[in-house]
């Protein structure tokens, strides 16, 4: 049987006309790893790195069914990678290791869900917005095949928490945030408490297979500013009123995990820290959403 997919395989090529021979052509340079797969009635190829891309990946499937062949073939990462990662390894080193050092950079994009939450809030979660970016992280890779990863990085974050009921963030005379009541002849928008952060986060990281990758560690946040904004109309005129120095915590840690199913990577960031001092409306942070 194998030697009957081998021989039709070869009379294909063959047959095929100088274009489509042209055409079909894979040129992979270097390659780290090949697999070669053969059954009964399969035989499957693998290619796992090229030169200047060690992520890339070819395979190629070709099945004897009823007589004849079904190729398939597949070019591809197995990670959305929006951002473009250097490798630091100097090229002895890496050819010589099977380490490697990476630097890459990631944006994530999600919503906040208050917990523990004053009961006088009235958080609206999907108005309720967490941008950041990791600006530079060094990703260290203990095995060639990137299985099994360490990472350390430097970042930024806003986290937005917005109520659009009858209630408002105000600041009390004593510095506190505080809940209090739209005036009767207001016609309510939102009321939002915003707060940037400097962050650095540590991860491990665990690769399963080419479709199911999770990592946890903590993130760091250095609170360096926060502010109330409402928003309102009054007598048909629109009213905005921004408060800062509203006493967020200065340092708060998150404990973020990250799953990747099928290359669409997810997070998840709890930390167990009030978003705002003693004194202050209590709630504490939750949010989830998309890292690239």
């Amino acid at each position: 049987m194998k030697r009957i997919l081998n021989l039709s395989f070869i009379l294909s090529l063959l047959s095929v006309s100088p274009v489509a021979a042209q055409n079909d052509t894979v040129v992979i340079r270097n390659p780290q790893k090949v697999t070669i797969v053969t059954g009964d009635s399969l035989q499957k190829i693998i290619v796992q790195g090229k030169e200047g891309d060690d992520k890339f990946m070819y395979q190629n499937t070709i099945q004897l069914v009823d007589s004849n062949y079904v190729s398939t073939t597949r070019i591809g990462r197995d990670r959305w990678e929006l951002i473009p990662s250097v490798k630091v390894d100097k090229k002895d080193d890496a050819n010589r290791r099977n380490s490697s050092n990476v630097l890459t950079a990631h944006l994530g994009l999600g919503f906040t869900a208050p917990t523990k939450a004053d009961s006088r809030t009235d958080f609206s979660t999907f108005k309720s917005w967490e941008i950041f970016a990791t600006l530079l992280q060094w990703d260290h890779h203990f095995d060639r095949r990137e299985r099994n990863t360490m990472s350390l990085g430097l970042g930024i974050d806003w986290k937005n928490y917005r109520m659009t009921g009858d209630t408002r963030f105000t600041k009390a005379p004593d510095g506190n945030v505080v809940i209090d009541k739209y005036p009767l002849q207001v016609s309510p928008d939102f009321s939002r408490i915003k707060i940037f952060s400097l962050t650095t986060n540590l991860e491990v990281n665990h690769s399963f297979d080419d479709d199911f990758w999770i990592g946890f560690g903590p993130v760091v946040n250095f609170n360096v500013y926060g502010s109330i904004l409402t928003k309102y109309s009054m007598y048909g005129d629109e009213i905005k009123k921004r408060e800062k120095n509203i006493r967020q915590r200065p340092i708060t840690i998150d404990w973020m995990l990250r799953v990747g199913l099928f290359g669409v990577p997810f997070y998840l960031k709890y930390s167990p820290d009030n978003v705002l001092k003693d004194g202050g409306v209590k709630f504490r942070s939750l949010s989830f959403g998309l890292y690239l």
